[in-house]
């Protein structure tokens, strides 16, 4: 079987549905569970251990979910996690306190295993000429959810049972259990016996790439994750009520930016040197932007420089990164680096937030602009990295 040369390609569309229905799940159950966690007497604190679970296993998931797909395979790795992610919501029909902290930790290992799996049959699926534009429309697939999915949840809770709810999510992920079996099927063979052909040069890699990348992702999603948690109380705290409609913004500029700037990344292994610089930039502006005011047109292009700098940067990084590991073991590689990006947004609450108690949340968005900033420290690292390799290449 030949590899895709149109990220709109069948085969590749299959990929994204299964994708928008996996992160639909997951964004209404996000939204309706805190509601069905009072119902049951959870207090705040308990709800919110609830709730950052997912994103505490996810993060310790991924490198053991890269590891297992290296040596099994992305189509069996992923088929099965839709399997045990369909079965967990199961679990909301016994509700307690105790069973949806272990229901939320297994949906965190499952997404672990699912996004890196699907992200490296994005790669497979496609050539390398197409691959930052897929990787691009796989994460749109992922974060399209958010547009739609939480108003249906929201819709549902006020005029349905939550036993109605939770019956209708474990019925969409059985459904999508068995839409995953089809696709897999379907694609097996070349996402299983697709065999790498980069270069030698590229396959030379070495660990200070992910490294840089790493740290770069992570500080950057420090900023992201600290507005997701905090800017509602923020703006609330000020007397301002224009989250929602920051949201709005950010997530309209973020899904057009993504679609539309997939063909400014670049799909041939070199360092993405203009896009890192320039969404690095909008991150520390616009989280600057929102730590010293908070009048409308003012967090409003803070919304559209951080929509424009998280739509880009992720996959900018992850397609430099999937060039640049070795086909053996680039599962648990790039695990890594989905990891580091995870992880600085569990921080952005974990730590932001006990900083935000000690001085401000404008003080906590400052600091998280600056660590925006120490992100662009770590690009020079590229170009000496670069001359390495290039006085290795002459050298031979």
């Amino acid at each position: 079987m030949t590899v895709q040369e149109h990220p709109f390609s069948p085969k590749a569309l299959q990929v994204y549905a299964v994708t928008i229905l996996f992160y639909s799940i997951i964004y209404m159950v996000l939204m309706v569970l805190p509601f069905y966690s009072i119902t049951i007497g959870a207090s705040k604190t308990q709800i919110g251990f609830i709730m950052g679970a997912t994103m505490l296993a996810s993060t310790i998931a991924r490198p053991i979910a890269g590891k297992i797909i290296d040596r099994y395979g992305t189509g069996k790795v992923f088929v099965i996690g839709l399997l045990i992610f369909a079965i967990s919501l199961s679990g909301y029909f016994f509700p307690s306190i105790g069973m949806f902290i272990i229901v939320r930790l297994i949906q965190g290992v499952v997404a672990a295993f699912f996004s890196t799996a699907m992200e490296i049959i994005t790669i497979d699926l496609l050539s390398e000429r197409m691959r930052a534009q897929g990787l691009s429309l796989y994460s749109l697939a992922t974060i399209l959810p958010t547009t739609f999915g939480p108003a249906i949840a929201l819709l549902l809770k006020d005029y349905m049972p939550m036993s109605w709810i939770f019956f209708l999510f474990f019925t969409m992920g059985v459904g999508n259990f068995v839409f995953g079996l089809l696709i897999s099927r379907q694609i097996q063979s070349q996402i299983e016996h697709k065999q790498s052909n980069h270069s030698p040069f590229l396959g030379s890699w070495k660990h200070r790439i992910l490294l840089l990348s790493s740290g770069i992702m992570l500080l950057a999603s420090i900023a992201n994750g600290a507005i997701f948690t905090f800017l509602p109380l923020y703006l609330e705290q000020n007397g301002s009520n224009f989250a929602e409609i920051y949201f709005l913004i950010q997530t309209l500029v973020l899904v057009f930016s993504r679609f539309w700037g997939r063909k400014w990344i670049p799909s041939d292994g070199t360092v993405p040197y203009k896009v890192v610089f320039l969404t690095i930039t909008l991150a520390a502006a616009g989280t600057l932007l929102i730590g010293v005011s908070n009048s409308p047109i003012g967090l409003s292009i803070a919304a559209i420089c951080n929509g424009v700098a998280f739509s880009l940067l992720y996959p900018a990084l992850l397609t430099f990164v999937s060039f640049s590991v070795p086909h053996q073991n680039r599962g648990f590689l790039l695990g890594l680096f989905i990891g580091a990006a995870d992880l600085g947004f569990a921080m952005g609450a974990l730590v932001m937030g006990p900083l935000a108690d000690a001085s401000s949340f404008s003080l906590m968005y400052i600091t998280c602009s600056v660590c925006c900033l120490l992100a662009l420290a770590f690009i020079p690292g590229y170009r000496r990295n670069q001359l390495k390799k290039e006085q290795k290449k002459e050298a031979v």
